[in-house]
């Protein structure tokens, strides 16, 4: 089978943060081969760059010559080419093999050295942005660019018009730049705008994002997404690998791109609302990995949800469109989070809502008397269910036995449970305000369930 391949075009650094060796990362977590040519060797850290070394504008284009002759990408990205000479022979070539082109024009580091010469701007506003199928300036960027300050979002609309005047096909403004507790970029394909706001990471810098964010949507775009599609998709991968981010100097953090931040990405593309809501879960499903047992795991496996305030049907439910399951040594996520992806656990979390609009969030571990008995003895209120006095008439057996258990009880307790029936493995289901909640009483009956 032949693989989706992505070019990037870009200068090397060695902390491997940004540059072509985040690029090559990128590609590799949307699932495209990545290839590579090098227009700059810097000599960096996560702190600083001290020293950059072009490579000669002959040796760029044939680079590119050569690499064409046997693979044509799907998609290209461009990067670091500091001057004006490696902007001509770049946006040669890729004119020449009409190549579907994102241009981050980088022009400073993370750090605050510059990464372009003076001659650079004019360069890249007359050969290389009409031939672009994508530009990702930040603000900083897009004021040289259009010789604009950008302060409001109006500001940023201008100026995503005039970039698009120079001949750019679809415009995304980076807004990481301005202050406030969101990032709000913006996205212009001529036509319309789209904002895209996500909420702020405190304390990171995030050194390599810019370059992340380009790569990926030229991945996606080799993948056979649509620009506003591959924008929107990346914006949520970025968010990932930066709050995923970790230290490796003293300096600027970097991204985590390894492919968990992909594979966590809502199918859908959520309000803000919304994706508060999918962050809450994501953490609590990732702090839950780290500490539950094995042995609280049924044969089904695990799901988790977290309803909307004013949750009316499946799809304003966030759960795993998969399961937590065993492997040998620890317990493993598969699937996506996402809304309208549960149909079970949804209808134990309506059922509580209709009795007390609080309890929001569910899920379900492994039956044991010895379980149930831990619960009671934490204080914890328990309910059951009978399934073999089930009506056959029911459409859900989840909303049925969580009312039969809410009723008998006139409150909606922390535990509801079944024996199971033909078929039917027994369970117990864990309720909660939030999944913070939940999981608080999973990790105190895991806690006690090990000793």
């Amino acid at each position: 089978m032949k693989k989706k391949t992505a070019l990037t075009i870009a200068g090397s650094d060695p902390s491997g943060g940004a540059g072509i060796q985040a690029d090559i990362k990128s590609f590799n977590s949307v699932g495209v081969h990545g290839l590579s040519v090098i227009t700059c060797l810097t000599v960096q850290n996560t702190k600083r760059v001290a020293k950059i070394n072009c490579i000669s504008p002959e040796i760029i284009g044939q680079q590119i010559d050569v690499l064409l002759e046997d693979v044509k990408p799907d998609a290209v990205k461009t990067g670091m080419l500091y001057e004006k000479n490696i902007v001509s022979i770049v946006a040669d070539k890729i004119s020449q093999n009409n190549l579907r082109t994102v241009v981050d024009p980088v022009m400073v580091a993370t750090s605050g050295d510059k990464l372009s010469k003076s001659d650079f701007v004019s360069s890249i506003k007359d050969q290389l942005i009409p031939i672009t199928l994508i530009l990702t300036p930040n603000i900083t960027e897009a004021e040289v660019l259009t010789g604009k300050k950008l302060k409001t979002l109006e500001d940023i609309k201008q100026a995503c018009k005039h970039l698009h005047d120079l001949g750019a096909k679809n415009v995304l403004i980076k807004g990481s730049h301005l202050e406030g507790p969101k990032v709000e970029d913006v996205f212009f394909d001529g036509r319309k705008f789209d904002i895209l706001s996500l909420p702020r990471i405190e304390g990171k810098k995030a050194h390599g994002s810019g370059c992340t964010l380009s790569a990926a949507i030229a991945g996606l775009i080799a993948k056979g997404f649509s620009a506003s599609d591959a924008v929107k998709r990346a914006k949520y991968i970025i968010w990932n690998m930066v709050n995923q981010g970790y230290f490796i100097g003293k300096g600027s953090d970097v991204l985590d791109h390894s492919t968990r931040n992909v594979s966590d990405v809502p199918l859908s593309y959520p309000s803000d609302i919304r994706f508060s809501i999918w962050v809450e879960l994501k953490s609590a499903i990732e702090e839950l990995l780290d500490f539950l047992p094995l042995n609280l795991i049924p044969e089904v496996g695990i799901n988790f949800g977290y309803a909307l305030k004013d949750a009316k049907s499946s799809n304003d439910v966030c759960a795993l469109n998969g399961r937590i399951v065993k492997s040998i040594y620890r317990p493993i996520q598969e699937g996506e989070i996402d809304f309208g992806t549960s149909k079970h656990i949804a209808s134990v979390i309506f059922a509580a809502m209709k009795h007390d609009p609080d309890i929001r969030s569910a899920m379900n571990i492994k039956f044991s008397k010895e379980s149930i008995e831990i619960c009671k003895n934490m204080n914890l209120s328990v309910g059951s269910f009978d399934r073999t006095y089930e009506p056959k008439d029911i459409k859900s057996t989840m909303e049925w036995g969580t009312k039969k258990a809410i009723s008998s009880l006139n409150f909606v307790p922390d535990i509801i449970y079944d024996e199971g029936g033909l078929g039917k493995e027994p369970m117990i289901r864990i309720l909660g305000k939030n999944p913070n909640d939940v999981i608080g009483k999973v990790y105190r009956l895991s806690k006690i369930y090990n000793q």
